[in-house]
C-alpha cells in the first residue's frame, strides 16, 4: 500500500473523533485541571487511551505523637452553683460550693454596638459536567472571607467572627433578625408566607444552596445565583433531590464530551456523626410511618452503617482503604470506594470536656416519651464522664433556667447532677433561641483552653416562642464555633424540626443525631458518647486526585466540587469512619492499572490548632477488586433509591401506622420487585447489617395490603454497629 494512503487511513478516525467533540481542548493546550492535553485527545469513546503511567507523589508528614490527656487541676476550676429551687420550685437562692471562685446568677453584660459585617462566600455546587454543559462549572468568590479577630473579655485570643460580634458583647441579647427570606430546608416550609416564588418546585439541595445565598445577603454580601448541578448531582443530588430528577440510571454519554479528565475534586459526606436522617428513616419504617423524601440522604446512610477499614498507624490521624471495581450495570463505569477511619480515642485518652447541656423541657417534650428518652440518656451519660469534666445544665421552655452550673466530676457530689436530671418535667412553650444563647454564654464564660468546649442541644426543635428565625440561631452557632465552642444536636420526637437542627449543626459544624428508640439512646449517650463530643480533626477537607484516564461521574455524597471554597469543611469525630462512594468513568472504557489515584486530607489539630496534612497515593492495580465495601455500598444506595421511589408516590388514602393498612396495589408490586433486587444483591454477604437492611425493606413493604403474609426474618446482632442497624 502507498505509505501516504496508509497514513491517511490511520489519521482519519482520529480527525473525525476530534471533529465530533467540541469539549476537548486542541492538542497541545492545557486543560482547566492543568493537564497537558497532548494525550487527552486519544482514548475517547471505544478507542483505547494510551499514555505513560500517571503517578502521584504523596507529601510526607511528620509523625503524630499522641498521649493520654493530662490530669486536670480541680482546684483551678470554677465553683459550682446550683439553683434547684429556682428552676424546679421551692424557696432559697443559688448555693455555691466547691473551688476557689465564687458563683452567682448570670448577669447581663452591657450592650455594645456590633461592627459592620463583611461579605463572605460559602457556596456549594457539583463540578461534574453534563452532556449539555461539557465544561466544568467555575465560580468567582464574592467579597472576602469571614474575618477572624481576637475576642474581648474572658475569651480574648480565641478568635471571633464579625458575623456576630454583638453576641460577644451581650450574649443574652438577641441580635436583630436578618431581613431576608426564611429558608425552606429539607422540603419543609419554615414560614410559607415568606417563601420565595418557585421554591416549592426546587430540590432540597437547590433550596439549601439558595438559602445560603440568602444568609449571605443577610450578612451584607451581594447575592449570586448558585451554578447548575452537574451529572452526578442530577442523578443523586447528593442525596437531596426530589423524585422528579432522581434515582434512575443515567445513559452513559460518549467520553469525548468531557474535558474534566483527571480533575481533582473536593468531597464531603457531612460530619461523621450526622446520622439523623438514617435514624429517622429506620424509626419511620419500624413505626409504619410515612418516610419523607427529604429524609433519605444516602451519604448519612453510608455514615450510619459500618464498613471495613484499615488500622490507623501510630504516626497518623487517618487511615484510607481504597477499592475499585467494574460496575456490573454500566459499561465503562467503575465504582470507587474510599473507607476513611479516624484515630481511635478512648475515655482515658480523650480531652476533658467543658460540656453545656441545653435541655428542652417545653410541653411538647411530654409527647411520645421524649422527656423519658432525654432523662434516660443523661443518666446514661453520667457513667461516661471522667474526673475533671465540667458540666452545665440549661433548661428552657418559654423561660430559661440553670439548675447546675460548673459541676465538676470528681470534685462535686454526683447526687447534685442526678437530682437535676430527675426533677426535669415538661412545661411551657419553646424558646430555642433563648436556651441556646444562654448555653453558649455559660460555655464561653467557663471556657477551658485545654478542654473540649461543647454545647449539646437536646430538643424537638419546635420553636414557637421568642426569636424563631433559624438563620439567627445559626449565626449564633457559627459565631461560637469560631470561638472554639462546638455544637452537637440531639433530636427527639416524630415531629421534631429537622430543618432547624440541621441548619444549626451545619453552621456550628457539629454532630446531629436522632433518638428514636431506647437502643439509640443507650448508644448515643453510652459507647458512642465520645464520638458525640470529641473530634479527631477540625475543618477537614478531602480532595480526590484522579489520573487523566478517569473522571468523576457520580458522587454519592453531600457535596463535591473542584473548588475548595464550595465544599464546607467538616469536623471529624472520634471513633468514626466514612465511606466515600463514587462512580468514575474510564477513558476508553477500561481501567488502566498502571495509573494512580491520591487522596489529600487537610485539617486542623483540635488541640494545638496547627494546620495538618496527610496524603495517600495508590495504584489502580493494587486496589482493583470486587471488594466487600463496594458491594455493601451498592446495596445501601439501591436501598435508598427504592425508598426514594416509594416516598415519591402519592400516599394512599386511609393509611394507618399498622401492617397491611396501605392500599396501593402498584406500590405493593414495586415493593415486591425491590425485595427480589435487594436479596439478589445481598447473596453471599454474611453481614448482620446487610440482613437488617433487607429486613427493613420487608418491614417497609409490610405497610401495604398484600395477597399473602410477608416473609419475616430476625436479623442477627452486631456489637459494633448502631442499634438501629441491628
Amino acid at each position: 500500500m502507498n505509505p501516504w494512503m496508509k497514513w491517511i487511513l490511520l489519521a482519519t478516525p482520529l480527525a473525525l473523533t476530534q471533529c465530533r467533540s467540541s469539549s476537548v481542548a486542541p492538542i497541545g493546550t492545557v486543560t482547566p485541571d492543568g493537564n497537558d492535553n497532548g494525550n487527552l485527545a486519544h482514548g475517547q469513546g471505544n478507542v483505547a487511551y494510551e499514555a505513560p503511567p500517571h503517578t502521584f507523589s504523596a507529601r510526607p508528614h511528620p509523625p503524630r505523637s499522641r498521649s493520654d490527656a493530662p490530669p486536670p487541676n480541680l482546684a483551678a476550676l470554677p465553683k459550682m452553683v446550683q439553683r434547684m429551687d429556682q428552676c424546679y420550685g421551692g424557696s432559697g437562692g443559688a448555693v455555691a460550693t466547691g473551688g476557689p471562685h465564687g458563683g452567682s446568677p448570670i448577669a447581663k453584660s452591657p450592650s455594645k454596638p456590633a461592627p459592620p459585617k463583611p461579605a463572605y462566600k460559602q457556596v456549594k455546587y457539583s463540578q461534574s459536567t453534563s452532556p449539555s454543559s461539557p465544561s466544568p462549572v467555575q465560580t468567582t468568590p464574592v467579597g472576602g472571607t469571614a474575618a477572624n479577630k481576637g475576642g474581648g473579655g474572658i475569651a480574648a485570643g480565641r478568635g471571633s467572627s464579625s458575623d456576630y460580634d454583638a453576641v460577644a458583647a451581650a450574649p443574652q441579647s438577641p441580635p436583630p433578625p436578618p431581613t431576608t427570606q426564611t429558608k425552606v430546608a429539607g422540603g419543609e416550609r419554615a414560614e410559607a408566607k415568606r417563601e420565595a416564588p418557585g421554591d416549592a418546585n426546587m430540590s432540597r439541595l437547590e433550596k439549601k444552596k439558595k438559602d445560603r445565598g440568602r444568609d449571605k445577603a443577610a450578612e451584607a454580601a451581594p447575592a449570586t445565583a448558585a451554578p447548575s448541578m452537574g451529572e452526578g448531582q442530577v442523578a443523586y443530588g447528593g442525596a437531596e433531590d426530589e423524585s422528579s430528577v432522581a434515582y434512575e440510571p443515567m445513559p452513559r454519554p460518549d467520553a469525548e464530551q468531557y474535558s474534566d479528565w483527571g480533575q481533582a475534586t473536593y468531597l464531603s459526606n457531612d460530619d461523621t456523626m450526622s446520622l439523623s436522617s438514617a435514624q429517622r428513616v429506620i424509626f419511620a419504617i419500624d413505626k409504619f410511618l410515612p418516610v419523607p423524601l427529604e429524609h433519605i440522604r444516602p451519604h448519612e446512610l453510608l455514615n450510619y452503617f459500618s464498613f471495613e477499614t484499615a488500622e490507623v498507624a501510630a504516626t497518623d490521624d487517618f487511615s484510607v482503604l481504597p477499592e475499585i471495581a467494574k460496575d456490573p450495570k454500566q459499561e465503562g463505569i467503575y465504582n470507587l470506594a474510599l473507607a476513611i477511619r479516624g484515630r481511635p480515642v478512648d475515655k482515658q485518652a480523650r480531652r476533658n470536656g467543658n460540656l453545656t447541656f441545653v435541655v428542652d423541657r417545653s410541653g411538647s417534650m411530654s409527647d411520645e416519651g421524649r422527656m423519658d428518652y432525654l432523662k434516660r440518656g443523661m443518666r446514661r451519660m453520667i457513667g461516661e464522664l471522667k474526673t475533671g469534666d465540667l458540666v452545665n445544665v440549661v433548661l428552657f421552655d418559654h423561660e430559661v433556667c440553670v439548675p447546675v452550673e460548673n459541676f465538676v466530676v470528681g470534685r462535686d457530689k454526683p447526687e447534685t447532677l442526678e437530682r437535676a436530671i430527675d426533677k426535669m418535667k415538661p412545661r411551657g412553650s419553646t424558646d430555642v433561641h433563648a436556651g441556646l444563647t444562654r448555653g453558649y454564654e455559660l460555655a464561653d464564660r467557663g471556657y477551658q483552653p485545654t478542654y473540649n468546649n461543647r454545647v449539646v442541644l437536646v430538643t424537638d426543635a419546635l420553636a414557637n416562642t421568642g426569636n424563631t428565625d433559624p438563620r439567627t440561631m445559626a449565626m449564633v452557632a457559627k459565631y461560637y464555633d469560631e470561638r472554639k465552642i462546638r455544637l452537637s444536636g440531639v433530636g427527639v420526637g416524630t415531629e421534631f424540626n429537622d430543618a432547624l437542627l440541621d441548619k444549626l449543626t451545619e453552621r456550628g459544624k457539629g454532630a446531629y443525631v436522632f433518638l428514636g428508640s431506647e437502643a439509640e439512646v443507650d448508644a448515643v449517650f453510652g459507647p458512642r458518647f465520645i464520638s458525640l463530643l470529641e473530634t479527631t480533626a477540625m475543618d477537614v477537607h478531602f480532595q480526590l486526585h484522579l489520573p487523566p484516564s478517569l473522571r468523576m461521574n457520580v458522587f454519592y455524597g453531600e457535596e463535591s466540587s473542584a473548588v475548595k471554597e464550595d465544599v464546607q469543611a467538616i469536623h471529624y469525630f472520634a471513633n468514626t469512619s466514612q465511606l466515600f462512594l463514587s462512580d468514575v468513568m474510564a477513558r476508553g472504557g477500561k481501567l488502566r492499572p498502571q495509573d494512580q489515584i491520591m487522596l489529600t486530607i487537610e485539617y486542623e489539630d483540635p488541640e494545638s490548632g496547627q494546620k495538618m496534612l496527610e496524603e495517600r497515593a495508590f495504584s489502580l492495580a493494587e486496589i482493583e477488586r470486587e471488594a466487600y465495601n463496594i458491594r455493601k455500598g451498592r446495596l445501601l444506595i439501591a436501598w435508598a433509591d427504592r425508598l426514594a421511589l416509594m416516598a415519591s408516590r402519592p400516599q394512599p388514602m386511609g393509611t394507618a401506622p399498622i401492617a397491611g393498612a396501605w392500599i396501593d396495589a402498584d406500590g405493593w408490586q414495586q415493593c415486591e420487585q425491590g425485595k427480589a433486587d435487594l436479596r439478589d444483591m445481598s447473596q453471599g454477604m454474611n453481614d448482620p447489617e446487610v440482613t437488617r437492611v433487607v429486613s427493613l425493606w420487608d418491614k417497609f413493604c409490610a405497610r401495604y395490603e398484600q395477597p399473602r403474609n410477608p416473609v419475616r426474618r430476625t436479623p442477627a446482632s452486631q456489637p459494633d454497629g448502631w442499634p438501629g442497624a441491628r
